[in-house]
C-alpha cells in the first residue's frame, strides 16, 4: 500500500499521540508498504532522529504559519498524495484541509481520535463540531477510537457518524522488549511510587501532594514525578509548602526511554481526570508495575481492578490511599505478575499495526 501518516501536531514535551502516530508510520514502513510522513516532527528532535532516511518526511506544523495555515497544508497534502499515489491516509490531529484534499480525491482516510470529552459551548468551538460533523458524515471517512470510552463520546457528540465507520483499536506499548526485560519489582520500604504525565491541570499532579500528605504515617515512601509542564512550579511551592521535600523527586522531562521511568518506581499513581487511554499505565503494567488511578476514560480498559491494580473514582483522594495500601500489602507479587501478563496478552504493539494494516487494506480494496 501507498500510506500518508500525517500529524499536524507535535508538541514538547511529546505526548502519546506524537509518539503513537510516529510508530504507526514506522512499523507500516517496516513491513514493506511505502509509507510518506508528514506533520511537525522537527519540534521534537527524539522523534525526529527516529524517521528513517528512506522515509519520505515532509515537515510541517500547522499552528505555526500565521496566514491561511490550512491552505498551506492542503496545498503540501495534495502535492503529496499526487506525487506518492497514496491510496489511505492516516490522520491524527487536526483534519480539515486533510478531509478536502481526500475528499477530493477520492481517497480514503482514517482519522484517529486521541482523546474526546465534552466540548466547550463557545461560538468557536460549536463551528468547530459543526465541521467535525460534515467531516464524519463523509463516506470516505473513518474513525478510529483508541477506546471504547472515546468510542462512546463520539456516538454521542456526532450521531451523524456510521457505526460502521467507527473502530476501536487500543494503543500498542511502544519500545515494550526493554519494558518486558525488567525484572518485576520486589517489595521493599521505602515504597516507590512513580507519576508520568505533563505537570497539567488535566493530569492533577498537585493530586499526588494530597495523596502523600495522607500517606504520612501510613506507609513509608517516595513518589517520582516524570514530567514538565505549567504546573512545575506550582507542584514544587505545594511540594515545600506541606514539608514534603523528602518524599518527591522530580525528574522533569524524561526522553531516556520508558524503561529507565518504569524502572525507578514500583507503583504508578496516575491522577489523569480524562484519560482516553493512557501509554503510562501501559508502560507500567508490561514493566510489571500495579497501577493505581481514577476509573475514568479508557482507564477501565486498561486496569483491571483488584487484579492488575485500584481503580477510584475521580477526586477520590482517600481512594487513592486506600489503592496504593492494598497494592503495596502482602498481595503485591500478585499484583505485579497480573499486571505484566495483562499487558502482554492485550496491549503488543503488533496487535495494532494489525489492526490498522487489516482496516487500510480494506479500504483500499472498497476504493
Amino acid at each position: 500500500m501507498n500510506v500518508l501518516v500525517w500529524n499536524s501536531w507535535v508538541a514538547h514535551p511529546v505526548g502519546g499521540m506524537e509518539r503513537v502516530a510516529l510508530e504507526l508510520a514506522l512499523q507500516l514502513h517496516r513491513r514493506g508498504h511505502r509509507v510518506s510522513l508528514a506533520g511537525a516532527y522537527d519540534n521534537a528532535p527524539e522523534l525526529r532522529r527516529q524517521i528513517p532516511a528512506d522515509m519520505p518526511y515532509y515537515p510541517f506544523d500547522i499552528h505555526r504559519p500565521r496566514f491561511k495555515p490550512h491552505l498551506k497544508a492542503a496545498r503540501l497534502l495534495s502535492r503529496v498524495m499526487r506525487e506518492k499515489n497514496i491510496q489511505v491516509v492516516s490522520a491524527h490531529g487536526s483534519i480539515f484541509a486533510l478531509h478536502e484534499v481526500c475528499r477530493c480525491r477520492h481517497t480514503p482516510m482514517i482519522w484517529t481520535v486521541h482523546g474526546a470529552g465534552p466540548r466547550p459551548g463557545g461560538m468557536i468551538e460549536r463551528m468547530k463540531t459543526a465541521a467535525l460533523s460534515r467531516v464524519l458524515a463523509s463516506a470516505n471517512t473513518h474513525a478510529v477510537a483508541v477506546s471504547h470510552a472515546t468510542a462512546e463520546i463520539l456516538q454521542q457528540q456526532f450521531p451523524r457518524l456510521d457505526s460502521h465507520r467507527l473502530h476501536v483499536i487500543h494503543n500498542g506499548i511502544i519500545g515494550a522488549a526493554p519494558l518486558q526485560a525488567l525484572p518485576l519489582p520486589v517489595a521493599h520500604e521505602p515504597w516507590q511510587l512513580g507519576f508520568i504525565g505533563r505537570l497539567t491541570d488535566r493530569k492533577r499532579p498537585l493530586d499526588l501532594v494530597d495523596v502523600a500528605c495522607r500517606l504520612v504515617g501510613k506507609l513509608e515512601f517516595v513518589v517520582h514525578v516524570f514530567g514538565d509542564g505549567p504546573l512545575l512550579e506550582s507542584l514544587r511551592t505545594a511540594i515545600q509548602s506541606h514539608r514534603l521535600e523528602s518524599r518527591f523527586i522530580l525528574h522533569g522531562y524524561w526522553d531516556k526511554g520508558s524503561a529507565g521511568m518504569v524502572a525507578q518506581f514500583q507503583v504508578l499513581v496516575h491522577t489523569d481526570r480524562e484519560e482516553p487511554f493512557g501509554g503510562a499505565l501501559l508502560e507500567a503494567q508490561l514493566g510489571g508495575r500495579p497501577v493505581v488511578a481514577y476509573a475514568v476514560g479508557g482507564n477501565p480498559e486498561i486496569v483491571e481492578h483488584g487484579v492488575t491494580g485500584w481503580l477510584v473514582p475521580l477526586g477520590d483522594m482517600d481512594g487513592l490511599v486506600a489503592g496504593i495500601q492494598q497494592l503495596t500489602g502482602p498481595r503485591f507479587a500478585d499484583f505485579s505478575t497480573a499486571a505484566r501478563q495483562r499487558a502482554t496478552g492485550s496491549f503488543l504493539m503488533a496487535k495494532m499495526i494489525d489492526s490498522y494494516e487489516s482496516l487500510m487494506e480494506s479500504l483500499c480494496v472498497r476504493n
